[in-house]
């Protein structure tokens, strides 16, 4: 995989260090300052062609990135209105720097409290905003404040340089007055805010600016996370044989289902089979079995006796033949929390060796037994909400949402797992450590059902031959974009997991045709 088919997602300190790491190999600042700023104004020129653009800049390196953007601007024809925070000579050397630059194509930099900053918001059909960007850590006061408070007035579309200022880089709350941008535009790299709630909804929609960093000072960097790219989403499907058959797609054994939670196995095997599984078999009590036989007709059921609706073993002869040949097992969903439901999933867990897909009712099975999430290393897909992993781990969801991206890195190399924990936006944790955070769906997946679609496509593409750790990425990608596709002229609010469902052949065509 290579940064064509992801983004990586840097802290301010990294993004600090790795500006220092290019001044060193002989990168000047000012050329990189050039390279952001020019790009930038490269994409408001081509998509918005502003007229009567304001830019308003900083004192340090965003400020400069908004003065070339001012110059550039100037250069294509729009009547520029360029304010500084701040009087010249006490910005950066290189904000400096690009000042005598667009001065020298007769660009006029006045300071924000000049009287005319009102008059010119109000003409103004863009604001450029250049105020701060990665390095704030403290909220905004004074002349910075009522700055953005004026911006955010103004009526006119705002694009944010790198971040909207007032949004603090590495963190997802907020921390005081901030810039509501419609559109980010983040330099090179994202960061954390970028993607962390309700720090990204001041954002609005983020594009990327390429800066000219030379590849050499990225090849021993490790970004802080990762967020997969539609073409690496495309890379990472399980390949299709045109001459393949149903055995060569795969099997899944399904574990679901309980008196009053029959949709949560139908959802599931229905979306494993949407992934392209070759075959899928539904475990569940015998008692529902014929409702989830007519409710199923492409599932074999596998009728379990049970007790008032739910298991109470897994140690049926058919099961035990479904699970010699099942490629992966995914367990969980809609099964009950019943102690003796909970023993038999343990049992299974012990009993089956391969690749298993462990969500919601199945994650009670490892609460309080660390050793029997020891014996799923190197083989296992957990897929928790914060309360269910907050179960596993201690703390509260609220400390769990918080610290997502640290909490799944930390849990997954420290157990050997994929830890899938679900939220906005979903972070991924790989046995190595590593980090993603999905950068699709919306508030529309919280519904009930949503969890049990995505752990049908995870077991799913496992099945049809992705590893544990492209199972969970693209599960994960394609299910929020399905949402997305969904919320094209209509409201999320009304999504139902059957929708996803419903929209499953799109979603994947619209992956398979980038990769």
């Amino acid at each position: 995989m290579n940064r064509v088919d992801e983004q990586w997602v840097l802290r301010a300190d990294e993004q600090r260090a790795l500006d220092e790491r290019a001044v060193s190999c002989g990168i000047a600042r000012d050329a990189l300052m050039e390279s952001a700023g020019t790009n930038a104004a490269d994409w408001i020129e081509r998509r918005r062609h502003p007229r009567r653009p304001v830019i308003v800049a900083g004192p340090g390196g965003n400020g400069g990135d908004a003065l070339v953007v001012a110059r550039r601007l100037l250069d294509a024809g729009a009547d520029v209105r360029a304010f500084c925070l701040v009087p010249i000579e006490r910005c950066s050397e290189a904000t400096r720097r690009m000042a005598d630059r667009y001065a020298a194509v007769g660009g006029t930099i006045r300071p924000t409290v000049d009287p005319s900053l009102g008059d010119a918001l109000d003409r103004a059909d863009c604001v450029v905003d250049g105020l701060f960007g990665s390095g704030l850590s403290r909220p905004l006061g004074g002349e910075a404040m009522q700055v953005v408070e004026r911006i955010n007035a103004c009526g006119a579309q705002v694009i944010s340089l790198d971040l909207p200022s007032g949004v603090a880089s590495d963190r997802g709350d907020a921390i005081g007055p901030a810039i509501r941008a419609e559109i980010t535009l983040a330099m090179a790299f994202l960061k954390p805010a970028h993607l962390l709630y309700p720090a990204a909804g001041q954002c609005g929609n983020t594009a990327m600016i390429d800066v000219a960093y030379p590849e050499t000072i990225l090849r021993d960097a490790a970004p802080w996370a990762r967020v997969c790219e539609r073409s690496g989403i495309a890379h990472r499907l399980p390949p299709r044989r045109p001459d393949g058959h149903k055995g060569t797609f795969g099997r899944v054994l399904v574990v679901a289902g309980s008196i009053g939670m029959t949709g949560a196995a139908i959802l599931c095997c229905r979306a494993a089979a949407r992934a392209g599984a070759g075959l899928v078999h539904l475990a569940i009590p015998a008692s529902l079995d014929p409702i989830l036989e007519a409710a199923l007709p492409e599932t074999i059921t596998i009728p379990i006796p049970d007790a008032a609706g739910r298991v109470e073993h897994l140690d049926d002869e058919r099961l035990r033949d479904a699970l010699s040949r099942a490629d992966v097992v995914a367990v969980g969903p809609g099964l009950s929390r019943a102690d003796e439901t909970m023993e038999a999933v343990a049992d299974l867990l012990d009993r089956f060796s391969g690749p298993i897909v462990l969500d919601a009712d199945g994650l009670g099975a490892l609460e309080g037994h660390p050793e029997r999430l020891d014996r799923l290393a190197e083989r296992a897909i957990l897929t928790p909400h914060p309360g269910e992993f907050a179960a596993l781990v201690g703390g509260t969801p609220s400390e769990i949402d918080a610290e997502r991206r640290d909490r799944a890195a930390t849990f997954a190399a420290e157990h050997r797992v994929v830890l899938v924990l679900k939220g906005r936006p979903t972070a991924i944790g790989l046995p190595d450590g590593t980090a993603f955070l999905n950068p699709t769906g919306h508030d529309g997946l919280a519904t009930g059902g949503s969890g049990d679609v995505l752990t049908g496509l995870i077991a799913g593409f496992a099945a049809a031959g992705a590893v544990l750790a492209d199972a969970a990425l693209t599960a994960t990608y394609v299910h929020g974009l399905a949402a997305e596709l969904f919320a094209r002229g209509r409201s999320p609010r009304a999504l139902l997991p059957t929708d996803l469902l419903d929209l499953l052949p799109r979603t994947l065509w619209e992956v398979e045709r980038c990769g």
